[in-house]
């Protein structure tokens, strides 16, 4: 069972009791027990080969991750995944560590409306499935660790099991309900599979494709995509984006908002679009009568 890290000797002398940290829940341990207990390092050149080598705790090589191009982020988590699967062990909580932030995002989902028993069961269940992509998926396509949190939270909310593919018995359907194709081959959309299923970045490249062909100007530009792509979908920080893309923070996300929102109204989500602020009417006090 985790435990708290032991309590911090005083430069005074004694031991002072260490500060509360606000998340007690138990990725929360995890990532305290990865943080403090283990000695393991990275060298930085696994992320970007040009930088002089140092050696990257957890944390460090956490912060280096989270800030590294797509390329070099795979590279960085392909490195990480093939020495917890050779080694196991310490690189698995090594690898929980660095996950932890975009984990305890999701964590946050499953356990919204859950009692203390029953969440701290689900933070356990999808650190469990994160290990279990760690060492069961392929390594060697891109978007690696979008993909390794996506498959985690897929098999601990259960959402496999709650939305099925469709499935139709073209045999036993009468000839007006088969679902037809543009191709002819009804079988093809009948049955759903991981060869004709888009994936979450198919579907925005798809919209942005729709949302600029339908006004003939470039309604979400390249850099609200991008905006889009590495914060919702690949789990980076805006400022870190924003960084990137040479932009302020505050334009950065003022752009996301404006994509966001011509995206949410094309899925036809206008549950999703943040109202307009509107502005309260000016006072008017008439002039007094002399």
């Amino acid at each position: 069972m985790l435990t708290p890290p032991p309590p911090i000797a005083s430069p005074h002398g004694g031991l002072e009791p260490v500060r509360t940290r606000a998340d007690l829940t138990v990725l929360g341990q995890i990532e305290a027990q990865a943080r403090t207990r283990i000695t393991l390092t990275i060298p930085s050149t696994v992320i970007d080969p040009d930088t002089p080598p140092i050696s990257l705790p957890m944390v460090d090589f956490r912060l280096h991750v989270m800030r590294a191009p797509g390329p070099m982020r795979d590279r960085a988590w392909r490195h990480l995944a093939e020495a917890a699967r050779a080694h196991r062990g310490d690189w698995n909580l090594y690898a929980l560590g660095v996950a932890y932030p975009k984990l305890r995002t999701q964590a946050n989902r499953l356990a919204a409306y859950l009692a203390p028993g029953p969440a701290a069961q689900a933070h356990y269940t999808l650190a469990i499935e994160f290990l279990f992509a760690l060492h069961r998926l392929d390594l060697t396509t891109p978007q690696l660790f979008p993909r390794l949190t996506d498959a985690a939270y897929t098999h601990a909310s259960g959402r496999k099991r709650q939305h099925p593919p469709p499935l139709y018995d073209l045999d036993a359907l009468p000839d007006d309900r088969i679902p037809r194709a543009e191709h002819g081959n009804p079988e093809h959309d009948a049955h759903l599979d991981d060869a004709n299923q888009e994936t979450v970045h198919d579907v925005l490249n798809r919209l942005v494709a729709q949302a600029n062909t339908r006004t003939g100007r470039q309604t979400i530009s390249d850099t609200q995509a991008a905006l889009i792509r590495r914060t919702y979908l690949n789990g980076d920080t805006l400022r870190a984006v924003a960084a990137d893309l040479h932009l302020s923070e505050p334009s950065a996300s003022k752009q996301r908002t404006r994509a966001a929102t011509t995206i949410a109204r094309l899925l036809g989500r206008h549950d999703l679009i943040e109202p307009t602020p509107t502005r309260p009417a000016a006072r008017y006090d008439p002039p007094e009568r002399r």
